[in-house]
């Protein structure tokens, strides 16, 4: 039998053994194993696409749904117009010049078909050429006056929007960085990004460009329907029985082309997932030789991108054909319907009239779609705005900040049965107590997920506790500052994050107002500065984004140094050493005993035997306190601190017990 045939067998006794069942099988609880397109179009089918949506924007050419991020409804358009305008009320001056600006553009665009009317009658059928020039003289001038004070407006709105913008933009990322730890892990970060990026952009698009043209569109609407009422009634109520017709059709491919552009972004979206899997999962692909299976999904949705985008091109490509024939159909009827009536003589209208009435029936007619389109793109930036203010009203962790000022800690911190759940349904820690004397070292083990870091982000408040109490000091942590708390205390965690920048850089992020020679220092205690020196450019070498171009011990040992540099009265090592080889994490620990000299320190580790020399080590099982006592002391009572380290040095404690 061959080993593929015995994995095989295995793998189906496990099968038999377990005896799960698919939460989507059939209702008699039968067992139901799905294929991988069946489990596809199940995970489609449940798939929440806000979040997709929230990051992706469609990009190209004119044309509606083109170029923004399709944003749903406002839950309180008022409300949120509302606060749109405490915003924009900081400009008064400029918005006043902007309706101005605009009223006038628009008043001077409906007066430019009287003034050809005018021409015809009183001066081109006369053969006053001289009086038809005049006129002409005068279109000309307003024409360029209109495009003048048109550009003024544009500028001032465009100045307004993105001065709003800025201010709006600036208020969420401030309140970015005064939000609680709980507001990131609770919310994904692509729809936090979202916010202050596509949505706001969404804000912009608003101000800056459909506010004006929606206020051009109205008085447009309603001065060209005033001026045909003036030369003839009668074809105006001919250009107002299109109306219906044309605002119907509108608002139905508008209505269709939306859904079309949102099912586009969907897919766009699930398109953008498959090729960033592929790219960031890279390696993974090619060991298993899933390339063909990668090139044949991303082929079917593409495929699928293609069709709703087709469909979502087309139905938004009809509307302003059908304008223009609706356009071309009411001239032809106005002229027809015109000139029978200037034959007969029925209804007093001139050439001029008839000229005038044709010229405002396509400036009453083309608003008619615009509207439509504008209010759309106005309710999406309203929607975006909503969402942006969501954010902005979120709650700070500064409101129940302490007000004791601290400038240096003992380092004295005593848990006093410390209970706490991240939800309230689930407890993490249960009635946790213990003391780490002033300049010992605290080692808490355990296994993954028994609530050891949870220890670490109480005593930073990055959460705030169920019941009990942290004191540092002898004094409730919940009275200090919490700027001040935590500048006081350096944390080395697992997972390190370097920052865009230099090398340097990232490491007098811990003190910036540290020398380059304390920097130095700090990168010798951490053992990184011999290979600091060996990039091209040393201390100034460029680190990417998340600090990609360097390995994972590199980044650790930058992250040790930028801690080194902030000297910390409390340290905390959350699997500091854990992505470093056994040399460097011996050089470490050597840096480490030095640092920690003088500071309460917590060590938080898998590997035993870094924290044999702790002071005191502190045993998490199932968010209890279990054991507490010296390494020594936990091996002779041989309870769950003797099997964990018998697991992982069972021959070294044979020989030692031997």
């Amino acid at each position: 039998m061959t080993k593929k045939n015995k994995m095989q067998q295995e793998m189906m006794k496990q099968k038999k053994q377990s005896k799960k069942v698919d939460p989507f099988a059939n209702t008699d609880h039968s067992e139901v194993i799905l294929s991988k397109d069946q489990i596809k179009k199940r995970n489609e089918a449940n798939k929440d696409y806000s979040k997709m949506l929230s990051k992706t924007t469609t990009r190209g050419t004119r044309g509606p749904g083109r170029g923004m991020y399709l944003g749903g409804k406002a839950n309180d358009s008022k409300g949120t117009i509302l606060r749109i305008w405490s915003y924009l009320g900081r400009y008064k001056t400029g918005l006043i010049v902007v309706f101005i600006a605009v009223t006038l553009t628009s008043f001077l665009a409906i007066l430019i078909p009287m003034l050809f009317a005018i021409a015809i009658d009183d001066y081109i059928l006369n053969f006053d050429l001289n009086g038809a020039f005049i006129i002409g003289l005068y279109i000309v001038g307003i024409a360029i006056l209109t495009s003048a004070v048109r550009f003024i407006s544009r500028y001032v709105m465009v100045i307004i929007s993105q001065k709003t913008v800025k201010k709006i933009r600036k208020d969420a990322f401030d309140k970015l960085q005064n939000l609680p730890v709980n507001y990131y892990d609770t919310n994904q970060p692509g729809d936090i990004v979202s916010r202050i990026t596509n949505d706001v952009d969404l804000v912009s698009n608003s101000l800056a460009s459909v506010v004006t043209e929606l206020l051009t569109s109205v008085i447009t609407l309603v001065g060209s329907l005033v001026m045909m009422f003036i030369l003839n009634w009668a074809l105006a109520i001919v250009v107002l029985l299109f109306v219906p017709v044309m605002v119907v059709f509108t608002m139905k491919v508008a209505k269709t082309s939306k859904k079309g552009f949102v099912a586009q972004q969907k897919h766009l979206g699930a398109l953008n997932s498959i090729v960033e899997e592929s790219i960031s999962g890279l390696k993974v692909v090619k060991l298993y030789n899933q390339e063909p299976e990668i090139i044949k999904e991303f082929d079917i949705k593409n495929t699928e991108l293609k069709k709703s985008g087709f469909k979502a091109q087309v139905y938004a490509g009809l509307i302003m054909p059908v304008i223009n024939f609706m356009n071309n159909l009411i001239y032809l009827v106005i002229v027809a319907i015109g000139g029978l009536l200037y034959i007969t003589g029925r209804v007093a209208i001139t050439i001029g009239d008839i000229s005038a009435i044709t010229a405002y029936a396509r400036q009453f007619i083309r608003p008619i779609a615009n509207i439509a389109q504008l209010f759309n793109a106005l309710q999406q930036g309203i929607a975006g705005a909503e969402r942006v203010f969501s954010l902005i009203d979120e709650e700070d962790e500064y409101v129940n900040d302490g007000i004791v000022s601290v400038d240096e800690f003992k380092g004295c911190v005593e848990f006093n049965d410390v209970t706490f759940g991240y939800v309230k349904d689930k407890i993490v820690l249960k009635n946790i107590s213990f003391k780490a004397e002033t300049g010992k070292a605290v080692a808490i083990v355990g296994p993954t997920g028994s609530g050891k870091t949870t220890i670490i982000n109480l005593l930073n408040r990055f959460y705030d506790i169920n019941s009990g109490s942290i004191e540092i000091d002898h004094k409730n942590i919940m009275e200090y500052k919490k700027d001040d708390l935590r500048k006081k205390i350096g944390v080395v965690l697992q997972d390190t994050n370097l920052f865009s920048g230099t090398v340097y850089d990232n490491i007098v992020y811990g003190d910036l107002s540290a020398t380059k020679e304390e920097v130095i220092v700090a990168a010798q205690m951490a053992n990184a500065h011999d290979f600091i020196m060996k990039l091209p450019d040393g201390y100034e070498s460029e680190v990417y984004e998340g600090g990609q171009n360097f390995s994972q011990g590199e980044r650790q040992l930058i992250s040790i140094a930028r801690t080194i540099l902030s000297n910390p009265d409390i340290l905390i090592l959350d699997e500091a050493t854990s992505n470093v080889d056994t040399r460097t994490e011996f050089k470490i620990q050597e840096s480490m005993r030095t640092l920690m000299k003088g500071r309460t320190s917590f060590i938080i580790a898998h590997r035993l035997q870094t924290i044999r020399d702790a002071h005191k080590i502190l045993v998490i099982h199932d968010g209890e306190l279990i054991e507490s006592g010296t390494h020594g002391e936990l091996l002779d009572k041989e309870g769950f601190y003797y099997e964990l380290y018998t697991t992982q040095f069972h021959d070294l404690v044979k020989d030692i017990k031997g």
